[in-house]
């Protein structure tokens, strides 16, 4: 099975860091029907948190959104890998990218069973169109 590289754009709000934020943020986008594949919340200073949510792809999905706090401001583009879960893929995209001189702004990776995604973000979208030419090539290399 064949690697899916494809870029998707990361949507950013704050959050109170306080018990329910997240909840209340969650449950606004649920409402607005939302299929979030991506949802990361974290601290990010003195009593506030900091929410990113993927994707988003048409209007009425950015609508939803904005009503929820997350802001088109704090946006950026990310790269998604998703495909077979193969021991040292982490490993092997974050080498490759490395040696092209690469810079990574963000790099997460999770597993599922026989699935792996992995998403990345960059300083620009050069280097995002640079890193999916380089993984195509490093994942699949007959297609």
């Amino acid at each position: 099975m064949a690697y899916e590289i494809t870029k998707e754009y990361v949507w950013a709000g704050s959050i109170p860091d306080e018990p329910g934020a997240l909840a209340s943020r969650l449950e606004a986008l649920r409402i607005g029907g939302l299929n979030l594949e991506l949802i990361l919340a974290r601290r990010a200073g003195p009593g506030e948190g900091a929410l990113f949510v993927a994707p988003l792809r048409s209007l009425e999905d950015i609508e939803v959104a904005e009503r929820a706090g997350l802001s088109t401001e704090q946006a950026f583009r990310i790269i998604r890998v998703r495909g077979p879960n193969v021991i040292g893929l982490g490993a092997r995209v974050a080498t490759a990218l490395a040696q092209a001189g690469v810079n990574l702004r963000d790099f997460s990776a999770a597993a599922l069973g026989e699935q792996a995604v992995i998403h990345i973000a960059f300083d620009c979208d050069e280097d995002g169109d640079r890193a999916i030419e380089i993984l195509n090539r490093l994942l699949n290399p007959c297609g």
